[in-house]
């Protein structure tokens, strides 16, 4: 941001209106924007008047609007003149395209329009007019041209342009209106404004996604949707000076379709926080792992034939994959890709180097077929077969940038290794009946507008995370979007079930904070059920937040009584806030009824442990370790409480049984040093201890652990001088 201008918008945030002008003026003089300098010098004498006004005491039932437009004004300025500035020295290719402009104005919205319905009536009408296919083909390669040129200038000058005067909204809004101009056209138009949006706020802009909202093209109104999205976002508080808008924007939430498809694109942004997990975990595992085992999938005797039982595989096969954890791999991105998370990133993020993603126009078309340079491949496409290349291009899971580069990638290979390819890739998916079928029904199932919001939404993220230049754009997916906050947008999420469903997806994703406010708010509206208080009292637990989470335990219980889960989790809470007979209470309940239940034995011999009721405790941990098939920790409970008890034999088998075992731990070492330590076996307690120093960064952190146990050993008949000595020896 440009020195000065951060400090402007501060004080216009603030509402200090003169303090912002008066130093806006002084740095408007570093622009060669003379109508930008008049217009606050402009604005700076009408406020003027308003302030002198005032101070005469005179009644203007008119200031408060004025004084609210004046504010309007002024945060357009700043914009302008920010952007004024640094077109003058950044080298962006926002601020380049503004200095081209500059030399060479671009079209005006009307005589775009007229290109891109010109365009239209050309494509329709060529066939007939042109007969011969030589002369045909050359008009139909020019019209594609100038109509490419069009869009591109449309996307550019919409992009560009700070703040549209009443004409140029007034043209925007025509072009909306045509039918001749082609969606996809609108399409690119409406992402050309969302990307504006997020450099200058225009209120004129944002009442234009409103309109596009209404179309009734998906694409169109799809784009508008998270267009409104973004921009809401990004200027929420500088939007409510616009009455006009705040109020459209609430007549628009009460819309129950509107209010669905929030709630949808809501979900989508917050699955995008998953895609760099699940694109580290492609790079780093699943893709790693399908090349290191590529032998298995291409060698002929892994493969079936299609009218085998899908049951009978090959064994071979099957221990590949169940040795590599394919299957698990496999299963796990498609239950992602089900769930609608991004699992194409890590495969698609190489195939952006094309120059067709040069121009940033091209990030934002919608994937057709029709374009010229998918010309050569499009034959290919033709038919009935369901070839690995038609289901891309028509399938719901790739969004329009990564259909392009998969096409992109096949138009870069040699013409006759391409067609080999295309029919390699025929011959290895020959379906059967029932799989045609389902893939013919798959294919001609009408979009829904989830589709179309997930598809454009991971074209976004492509672009801010992948476009070579895309340092230059504020990346939006660094946002949280967390829309049931924003002021504007929250109330049209507030449904109960809504709330529910959000809080419940992000506790899974472990976004504990903002899942607990989630349930907070429901909590807050007396919804009065046991599983949203299980839920919070869960969260809390997880951060340790014992007491707090014990209350919303305790609330769930009064609503359920007596729920095998809500008392293990008091319990749990109980014992780890150092509260044993209390824990021991809930652990007694659980146990009632889940008498069988060895972690519920273990835990109440632990509280009775810790009570040093160690005879009741010992019955607990010998009836674990009977039953148990890995008994090892009971084993050290017994140990434990044995030798604590003066059972010094018997704590020293069970040590001996946890060292020759496959796992022993540092401290199994140790606490057999105690033992022999306390029968006064010297060499044998060295010994030990020694065992448990080596696994210590130094002697210090032995030290550190050593002494936790020291008034133990002291009240065992150690003296402190015994316990100095000792630490002495292993030095």
């Amino acid at each position: 941001m440009y020195e000065g201008i951060e400090d402007i918008y501060r004080l216009l945030d603030a509402g200090r209106l003169k303090e912002a002008l008066i130093q806006l003026q002084g740095i408007s003089t570093n622009t060669n924007h003379w109508d930008i300098r008049n217009q606050i010098e402009n604005a700076l004498t009408g406020y003027g008047y308003m302030l002198q006004y005032a101070r005469q005491g005179m009644d203007d039932p008119n200031r408060a609007v004025f004084y609210r437009q004046m504010r309007c004004k002024a945060y357009e300025l700043t914009d302008a003149t920010h952007i004024a500035l640094l077109a003058q020295k950044t080298s962006a290719v926002y601020y380049d395209t503004i200095r081209t402009f500059a030399l060479h104005p671009a079209k005006t919205y009307s005589e775009l329009q007229m290109q891109l319905e010109a365009y239209t009536e050309e494509m329709t009408t060529a066939p007939l007019l042109y007969t011969d296919e030589k002369r045909r083909n050359v008009e139909m390669e020019k019209a594609d041209r100038m109509h490419e040129s069009a869009l591109a200038e449309l996307f550019n000058k919409t992009w560009v342009t700070i703040h549209w005067t009443d004409t140029e909204a007034n043209e925007a809004g025509k072009l909306l209106e045509s039918v001749l101009v082609h969606p996809n056209d609108l399409a690119v138009m409406v992402s050309a404004i969302t990307l504006g949006l997020l450099r200058v706020f225009d209120a004129k802009k944002l009442h234009f996604l409103m309109e596009a909202y209404r179309h009734e093209n998906l694409q169109v109104n799809q784009r508008a949707i998270v267009g409104i999205i973004i921009a809401i976002s990004k200027h929420e508080k500088r939007i409510q000076l616009y009455p006009e808008i705040v109020s459209r924007l609430s007549l628009l939430c009460e819309e129950e379709g509107f209010r669905k498809n929030l709630y949808t694109i809501q979900m989508q942004l917050l699955i995008t926080r998953e895609t760099s997990k699940i694109d580290k975990k492609m790079r780093e595992e699943i893709l790693p792992e399908m090349m290191k085992n590529a032998k298995h999938l291409s060698d002929p005797k892994f493969r079936f034939d299609e009218s085998e039982d899908p049951e009978d595989r090959n064994p071979e096969w099957e221990e590949w994959m169940d040795k590599s954890g394919m299957n698990d791999k496999i299963k796990e991105m498609s239950e992602w890709q089900m769930a609608g998370a991004d699992v194409y990133m890590s495969s698609f993020a190489q195939l952006k180097h094309y120059p067709f993603f040069y121009p940033i126009v091209h990030w934002f078309y919608p994937f057709d077929l029709n374009l010229p340079l998918l010309a050569p491949i499009k034959k290919s496409l033709g038919g009935t077969d369901f070839t690995p290349l038609k289901l891309i291009v028509h399938s719901d899971f790739f969004c329009n940038s990564d259909k392009y580069s998969f096409i992109l990638s096949i138009l870069e290979m040699p013409q006759a290794m391409r067609e080999l390819s295309i029919h390699q890739m025929e011959e290895q998916t020959r379906m059967n009946e029932e799989q045609r079928d389902r893939m013919e029904t798959l294919m001609s199932r009408k979009k829904e507008a989830k589709d179309i919001s997930r598809q454009y939404i991971q074209d976004l993220y492509r672009f801010f995370k992948l476009w070579k230049r895309h340092q230059e754009e504020e990346d939006i997916f660094r946002w949280k979007f967390n829309l049931w906050e924003n002021p504007l947008l929250g109330k049209t999420l507030q449904d109960e079930g809504i709330t529910k469903e959000l809080a419940d997806y992000l506790m899974q994703k472990e976004y504990l904070d903002e899942a607990y406010s989630l349930y907070r708010k429901l909590m807050d509206a007396h919804c009065e059920v046991s599983e949203i208080y299980q839920k919070a009292g869960y969260i809390l637990q997880m951060q340790k937040r014992y007491a707090e989470a014990i209350r919303h335990y305790e609330h769930a219980d009064l609503l359920l009584p007596d729920n095998v889960w809500t008392n293990k989790h008091l319990a749990q809470c109980h014992k780890l806030n150092g509260n044993m007979p209390q824990a021991l209470e809930y652990y007694r309940k659980v146990e009632a009824v889940k008498p069988d239940n060895l972690n519920i034995a273990l835990q109440i011999g632990q509280c009775l442990a810790r009570m040093e009721a160690y005879t009741e405790a010992l019955a607990y941990f010998y009836k674990v370790e009977y039953l148990e098939k890995n008994p090892d920790n009971a084993r050290r409970a017994i140990a434990w409480c044995s030798f604590v008890s003066g059972k010094y034999d018997e704590a020293l088998k069970y040590y001996h049984l946890l060292l020759e075992g496959a796992s022993p731990k540092a401290h199994d070492w140790m606490n057999a040093g105690h033992v022999y330590f306390v029968m006064r076996q010297v060499p044998q307690a060295i010994q030990h201890y020694q065992q448990a120093q080596s696994s210590e960064k130094s002697h210090s952190d032995f030290i550190e652990k050593f002494n936790k146990d020291r008034n133990v050993l002291l009240a065992l008949g150690l003296t402190e001088e015994d316990l100095q000595i000792i630490l002495d020896l292993l030095l």
